[in-house]
Order: C-alpha cells, then sequence, then structure tokens
C-alpha cells in the first residue's frame, strides 16, 4: 500500500514549511553575520522575483537571498501539493478530482507566472 492523497500532501506541507523555515533562519543568521541587516533596509528592499538571481546568491551563500529562497519554497509549498494530488488522483483513475486538480494547478501557475 502506498501514498494515499491525504498522506502525500500532509508530507508536503510539513516539509515544505520546515525546509522554508530552515532556509530563512539560515539567511536571517547569514544577513546579522554578513552585517548588512537594518530597520531601513527591511522596510526598503523589496523580494527578487528572479529566480536565477535568487539561486546565485544563495549559491555564494548571500543571507537576503537565503531569505528570498525560503520565502519562494514557502510558496511553491502549495503548487507541489496539489500537483502531487493531481498525480496521485491520475493513478487512482479519479478522472473528477484529476481534472479538479488539474485546474487547480494551471490556475495556480498561471497566477505565480503572471503575478510579476
Amino acid at each position: 500500500m502506498g501514498f494515499d492523497v491525504y498522506d502525500a500532501s500532509a508530507w508536503i506541507l510539513r516539509g515544505g514549511v520546515l525546509a522554508s523555515i530552515a532556509t530563512m533562519l539560515v539567511g536571517l543568521a547569514e544577513s546579522f553575520r554578513e552585517g548588512i541587516v537594518s530597520v531601513e533596509l527591511m522596510q526598503t528592499r523589496r523580494f527578487n522575483p528572479d529566480l536565477g538571481a535568487i539561486l546565485r546568491g544563495a549559491i555564494r551563500f548571500d543571507g537576503m537571498s537565503l531569505v528570498e529562497l525560503g520565502i519562494l519554497i514557502l510558496v511553491l509549498t502549495p503548487i507541489l501539493r496539489v500537483a502531487t494530488a493531481l498525480a496521485l488522483f491520475a493513478r487512482e483513475r479519479d478522472r473528477l478530482y484529476t481534472v479538479i486538480a488539474s485546474i487547480v494547478l494551471a490556475l495556480s501557475l498561471g497566477s505565480l507566472l503572471l503575478a510579476r
């Protein structure tokens, strides 16, 4: 007996939230270590939507990029949950929920891509 949709969803949500929190905490600690954290910076700096820049910064262990990566992980977690549910519903040949999950996934990805 494999994972059902509810078990998979729960594990994805838990893992995504924990990975996000850990990444943001490491980024915040690194930002403090770098001495670049200030109230003014936090109030004026905007989220960088460029995935390539975030990943390059995270690879360099840049604190702010790690925080941004943590936020990105948190945003992508429910989308991964829906994609996994879609795959599991399709495997179970549940057409109704496969169609519903497909629509939700398309709307979620479309919203994410058009949010710029």
